[in-house]
């Protein structure tokens, strides 16, 4: 049995598995981001959903608003954490069940870097990626890897929908936010790199 992490304000942490996936379910023209996140056994743990629909004519012109606001929620709609992604200072804050800020990631120069960081603005883990933005290494202190992250192929509707699959696999134990920040963080990408939905 896994062991249970407390994440944010008291909230059981559905992110407890060594490898979690996240999915983007496809569709031709989506008004907003989803994502499903599932645990190492195929079990939906969460949902990760924009809360703001976008219309037809903005996603067909990629005209995205500056800020983006997911509510990240457990399988059973127990809320978890709030995804706020803004484009142009190129940093997603977490915010906890009751609005408190709870960490955030802070996209560099590239969209290869990227920091994890605390409440307080403190570094906890650093993501970097190869070049074709499809494997990604997280480290903590001392440059130690605890956590891998990969895009991975969602068959042929890739190409005509917005589906997109990432894999996320933690390599050794960590603290309850840099994990929580580490699973997150395929949304955040994929919302940087592969958007507008």
């Amino acid at each position: 049995m896994p062991v249970r992490y407390c994440i944010l304000a008291g909230v059981d942490s559905p992110f407890s598995s060594r490898a979690l996936r996240i999915q983007q379910p496809g569709e031709l023209l989506a008004n907003r981001a989803r994502y499903e996140i599932f645990d190492d056994r195929s079990r939906l743990v969460a949902i990760a959903s924009e809360i703001e629909a976008h219309t037809r004519l903005n996603i067909l012109a990629k005209s995205m608003p500056d800020a983006r606001v997911l509510s990240v929620t457990t399988a059973g709609d127990e809320p978890v954490l709030i995804l706020i992604k803004h484009g142009r200072d190129r940093i997603t804050e977490l915010l906890d069940p009751t609005g408190e800020p709870a960490g955030a990631i802070q996209a560099m120069q590239t969209n290869r870097y990227y920091t994890l960081l605390d409440h307080h603005g403190q570094a906890v883990g650093r993501v970097s990626g190869d070049l074709a933005l499809k494997r990604f290494s997280v480290t903590g202190s001392a440059d130690r890897e605890f956590a891998r992250i990969r895009k991975t192929w969602a068959g042929f509707k890739e190409m005509v929908t917005t589906s997109d699959h990432y894999q996320v696999e933690f390599t050794t134990e960590v603290s309850p936010l840099a994990r929580t920040l580490t699973v997150v963080m395929p949304i955040v990408l994929d919302l940087t790199v592969y958007g507008p939905c």
